[in-house]
């Protein structure tokens, strides 16, 4: 424990990791202003004036629509047997609540930032209802029947906690690469000899510092959000449903962020360089989405920052397939069986440094 002890000291007291713990919630406040400053407070003139242009778009496609029935071109069975059993006023209601029927909310010409927009919906009023993330629907591409994949949720926190990935990535390969860099390996190994024992200490501590640096930053920023659109926004849509959706969302990200550290600071043991396992990975990151999009397609379902994502924004990850000599994307497997998959890739690089870090010289 006392090594444990020491590496998690190590981690929070480091320059990079504070530097990066500060330039994360400097960045979040920056986001909160911008927010406050570039949107709207709601006003009931601005949602009159919507309910009066919905109004006012509703009865024209209500007569827009009689016309064309009345003339015969209206091409709906079920339009003309309405038209021919209703008189004029119940045929003019039907057509405004199953046919014409236009939101006032969709006429609201304010920049008003909702709180669901931090998971990816800005102008609903029931999250319940209206998640991104929903039923999978299944489509046929001649005689092949496919299954669509979703995206799962889109919002503020699900796009930057991909981007704080990046972060997990820098602090994980420093942590072991300033080791190399600055020759302490070999001190750190009279002290404790058992070298299994150090890497995987370090990757204990590692592991649970930088899900809680991610989950930090990432409620920080919700917080600020939120708090400005009590100011000046609004938090229609919020229900419990969306609270849990949000604290799942950070869990996720958490996790993902503390994988991601183990994956990094395996490849700086490899490596024994920290720029090089930066390098590495944000390469792979690039060069992975050409080759698998041009040569290696049959990897796209199990690629890692593609499988990160759709855990992260609980969405699927998506795979290729030829139907009808075109390549389409179509579903692979869900959020659950991705976080799985980013999981395979932290412990196979894991295992692999730890068995180079036994048998290999330090010097």
């Amino acid at each position: 424990m006392n090594l444990f002890r020491t590496e998690l000291r190590r981690f929070w007291g480091r320059r990079v990791t504070r530097g990066v713990l500060a330039v994360a919630v400097l960045l979040s406040a920056v986001a909160a202003v911008l927010t406050f400053a570039f949107t709207d407070s709601p006003s009931s003139n601005t949602q009159d004036r919507a309910i009066r242009a919905a109004e006012s778009a509703t009865q024209s496609c209500v007569q827009a629509i009689t016309r064309d029935v009345d003339s015969g071109f209206a091409g709906d069975p079920q339009l003309t047997s309405a038209r021919e059993a209703l008189d004029d006023e119940a045929f003019a209601d039907f057509l405004a609540e199953d046919y014409c029927y236009q939101d006032p909310r969709w006429y609201e010409s304010e920049n008003v930032f909702n709180s669901t927009g931090l998971l990816g919906i800005d102008d609903y009023s029931d999250w319940s209802e209206q998640r991104p993330s929903g039923e999978r629907f299944t489509f046929r591409v001649g005689p092949d029947e496919f299954e669509e994949p979703l995206f799962g949720l889109q919002g503020v926190i699900p796009s930057i906690a991909i981007f704080l990935l990046v972060l997990s990535v820098v602090v994980g390969a420093s942590f072991m690469g300033a080791e190399y860099k600055f020759g302490t390996v070999e001190n750190l190994l009279l002290w404790e000899p058992r070298r299994a024992k150090v890497l995987g200490t370090k990757f204990a501590a590692g592991f649970l510092s930088s899900t809680a640096l991610t989950a930090l930053v990432l409620t920080v920023l919700a917080a600020l959000l939120y708090f400005v659109t009590i100011l000046k926004g609004t938090t229609d849509g919020v229900d419990g449903r969306f609270w849990l959706d949000l604290v799942s969302v950070i869990v996720r990200a958490s996790v993902t962020g503390g994988l991601f550290f183990i994956i990094a600071m395996s490849v700086a043991v490899l490596a024994r360089n920290t720029t090089a396992s930066v390098g590495l990975i944000l390469g792979w990151f690039v060069i992975s989405n050409i080759l698998i999009a041009v040569a290696l397609k049959f990897l796209r379902q199990w690629e890692l920052f593609s499988n990160a994502t759709a855990f992260i924004s609980e969405g699927d990850a998506s795979r290729f397939v030829k139907a009808q000599n075109d390549t389409i994307t179509v579903y692979g497997h869900g959020y659950l069986t991705a976080g799985l998959v980013v999981v395979v890739w932290a412990a196979v690089l894991a295992s692999a440094a730890t068995f180079v870090f036994i048998r290999r010289d330090v010097d």
